[in-house]
């Protein structure tokens, strides 16, 4: 079940509607009713983000379960209302952990909660948005160049939609309640709209409880054009785009030079011999990158030109190796790049 704009109450979305209105604290003595449980109920393609946190993580490929540091993926930007109106949740025993694994530090409760006995509490997380990345390309820049270095086709999942909550309320029986602690700096909280013997409430959060992972296929080429001089009309082309040195320094190792693509898009581009340049996007998915390095005569360089081609695909494509069909070339191995 995908989140979209379409507002319509079709039976599904009133199904939806109905489940979230339900109240789960209803039945707290006998259930507890966790963010994994909550999201797998409401909507089993996504994933519930434990613990949550302020950061949404956009952009970012999965390494297993675990998003990689860096966003090596961007997008155009945007915002939606989701299916459901609020994410009710209830903790049978506050002190058992599973409350601190959902909200890690942004819910604490006092140890002095006690231990002789199980403290039960409910949390409810309503002013919901989701925000999302469309138009999803690689960003090919810094470490993230590196990222796809053999030819070919490489499959990859990529956080490109994440739900989070402008309220938190969590309401408790009085001995818990007392103990209750919720770090606002953690997820943005603004605002304590309302403090109690019962529970606390706060508004003006971001707190992501929620993320939501598409399959994508990355096409990469590469172009090595040793020996290029400088000046117009000896360029160096690679799919739709041609690239060109306009200036060498190589007393300073500095060059500049342009990256002119078909249907009249150039950019003036400029670097540090040796180094990578800022990635370009030239087309919806498509990013170009290009390193300059010293020649081997006077006035020329040897250039080195990559693409990347992004496209959404099914999420059979980047199924785990033997859990389903996976045509094409392997995934490319998954490594963490650290900044």
């Amino acid at each position: 079940m995908k989140i979209d704009d379409d507002r319509r109450r079709s039976p599904i979305r009133l199904a939806i509607a109905a489940l979230a209105a339900l109240p789960l604290a209803a039945c707290a003595s006998t259930a507890t009713v966790t963010l994994d449980k909550a999201i797998k109920d409401l909507a089993p393609d996504y994933r519930a983000r434990t613990p949550a946190s302020g950061s949404a993580s956009l952009g970012r490929r999965l390494l297993g379960d675990q998003p990689e540091t860096n966003a090596c993926f961007d997008g155009d930007h945007g915002t939606a209302a989701p299916s459901w109106s609020k994410v009710t949740l209830h903790y049978g025993d506050v002190l058992d952990g599973k409350l601190s694994g959902d909200f890690g530090a942004a819910v604490k409760v006092a140890s002095s909660a006690g231990v002789s006995s199980k403290r039960s509490a409910n949390i409810t997380l309503t002013d919901l948005v989701e925000s999302r990345l469309s138009a999803v390309y690689l960003d090919a820049s810094g470490a993230c160049t590196g990222l796809f270095a053999e030819a070919g086709t490489s499959y990859v999942r990529v956080l490109t939609r994440a739900i989070k909550a402008g309220t938190l309320e969590v309401a408790a029986e009085q001995a818990v309640a007392a103990t209750l602690a919720i770090d606002a700096s953690s997820i943005g909280g603004t605002s304590v709209s309302a403090s109690s013997t019962s529970g606390r409430k706060l508004q003006g959060t971001s707190l992501f409880f929620a993320d939501y992972p598409e399959c994508f296929s990355v096409v990469y080429q590469k172009k090595d054009c040793a020996g290029s001089a400088v000046g117009p009309g000896n360029v160096c082309d690679l799919g739709a785009c041609s690239f060109n040195i306009a200036a060498l320094d190589t007393g300073r190792a500095a060059w500049k030079g342009k990256l002119s693509c078909e249907g009249g898009a150039s950019s003036d581009l400029g670097g540090t011999l040796g180094a990578w340049g800022e990635a370009q996007k030239t087309a919806p998915g498509v990013t170009y990158n290009v390193r300059v390095l010293k020649g081997a005569f006077l006035g020329t360089a040897n250039i080195d030109l990559r693409r990347w081609v992004t496209r959404s695909e099914s999420p059979d494509k980047c199924a785990p190796p033997g859990s389903g069909p996976h045509p094409g070339r392997s995934r490319a191995p998954e490594r963490r790049l650290d900044p």
